[in-house]
């Protein structure tokens, strides 16, 4: 009953992602932008989530129906930088959603890169040379060394991404994209407290990889990464980066109303609703931080949505943005 339950749940988990990821592409075909970063940091994401579970979907079949309980040099491999890649992606992804340039942010971004980097390769390199195919080794100096590394790739992980996520909620007043924050930094850390605690104990044979026990401990993954997937599926769809554009149908008029001439800008020139919000705000001359507070976003993510609308209507300032909307109106 329960390997049935385990399949159920990393096939929808498998379903989710794969739904993310899908409307993630359709966004980057429809979307005319030239900064594409936090689409392709949300894709990169779900990608990644979607290679671990497929990993571990795999696995559990492997161990569970067909009793191969051996793992290879590049399900070693793949299972080291797989797990970590996941947390690296999700502090990037943080990062794209802060869309903060502040000296802060440019420093532990550069931090952040090299460390992981570093790490996995690092675990990469433990897991295919000093451990065998059942994930231990005879020698200790080895079994020391495998440990100290999931501890200190577990700590980073959890580190990096309390520290995304505090820098974060400085810059961000929108409670829907906190709480999403939120949610999915502590499925994350969970997770890696979780399969670091497992790992450690198989390291010391604390628990007997050839038993399908532990394989059902990992269960505890399939679980949070259908909830990370399904929050990302519903975030992506809901959020201001969406494919949900106005439509191009003219408004058949002689003259039209200042919010009509509002409304064709957007549908002519592509833009998404929340980049529509923000340029009616413009459009009335308030700025930047009045724009922020009234919309409930941060500074730096009103100065991003004003950079995509200045790319996709083809001007410079914002005297020129309102000559678009006001020569609309005849």
């Amino acid at each position: 009953m329960l390997s049935s339950s385990l399949f159920i749940t990393y096939t929808l988990m498998c379903f989710a992602g794969l739904q993310a990821i899908t409307l993630v592409i359709v966004i980057i075909k429809r979307n005319d932008m030239k900064d594409k970063k936090l689409i392709r940091a949300t894709g990169a994401f779900v990608a990644v989530s979607i290679i671990l579970g497929l990993y571990y979907y795999i696995t559990f079949y492997r161990e569970s129906v067909l009793g191969l309980f051996a793992a290879g040099p590049f399900l070693r491999a793949l299972d080291s930088v797989s797990f970590y890649a996941m947390g690296f992606c999700w502090v990037r992804l943080i990062d794209a959603i802060t869309a903060s340039n502040s000296r802060s942010f440019i420093v532990l971004r550069r931090i952040t890169n090299v460390t992981f980097i570093v790490l996995m390769i690092c675990s990469a390199i433990i897991y295919v040379c000093l451990l065998d195919e059942f994930y231990s080794t005879e020698v200790y100096w080895q079994q020391v060394i495998a440990i100290i590394s999931e501890a200190v790739l577990g700590t980073a992980v959890f580190v990096f991404t309390c520290i995304y996520v505090v820098l974060a909620f400085r810059e961000l007043n929108d409670r829907y994209t906190r709480t999403y924050i939120t949610l999915v930094s502590i499925g994350i850390c969970f997770n890696t407290i979780w399969n670091n605690t497992v790992v450690v104990l198989v390291f010391i044979e604390a628990i007997d990889v050839n038993n399908i026990f532990c394989s059902q401990l990992y269960a505890v993954t399939s679980i949070l990464l259908l909830i990370i997937n399904l929050l990302t599926l519903i975030y992506v769809y809901k959020k201001d980066f969406t494919p949900l554009y106005f439509t191009n149908t003219k408004i058949e008029s002689e003259r039209l109303t200042e919010e009509q001439a509002l409304n064709e800008a957007a549908a002519e020139h592509r833009l998404t609703e929340r980049e529509r919000e923000v340029m009616i705000e413009a459009y009335y001359g308030r700025t930047n931080p009045e724009i922020a507070d009234k919309l409930c976003i941060s500074k730096y993510t009103v100065k991003r949505h004003m950079h995509n609308i200045f790319e996709k209507m083809d001007v410079a300032t914002r005297m020129e943005l309102i000559h678009v909307v006001k020569s609309k109106m005849g």
